[in-house]
């Protein structure tokens, strides 16, 4: 036979233990090595340390903008051979009169 409550659990009894079945809020702290935000005992998303040890090794640190990303693409495409796009400035031609 199948176990059988031997008493009836009460709502009280019955929802203090559906209390405990609720998510947490995780907590969020500023990463000692970069200030970045991240969840508390994780490993920092921005630099990929925990605890003063690398964890996560990225290849290249920090976000590239503008300038900066074309400049390291035309690098690699250096180092693979190939030449880089030439950028041609396009300035104002002025009409005749």
């Amino acid at each position: 036979m199948a176990a059988v409550p031997k008493n009836k659990r009460s709502k009280s009894k019955r929802d203090m233990k559906r209390n405990s079945y609720k998510l947490n809020i995780l907590e969020v702290v500023e990463c000692p090595r970069c200030r970045a935000k991240k969840v508390a005992h994780r490993v920092c998303t921005a630099c990929g340390y925990y605890d003063n040890k690398e964890i996560i090794k990225f290849k290249e640190k920090g976000k590239e903008k503008g300038k900066e990303k074309g400049q390291a693409a035309a690098k690699t495409k250096a180092k693979a051979g190939q030449k880089p796009k030439e950028t041609v400035a396009v300035s104002e031609s002025k009409e005749p009169s």
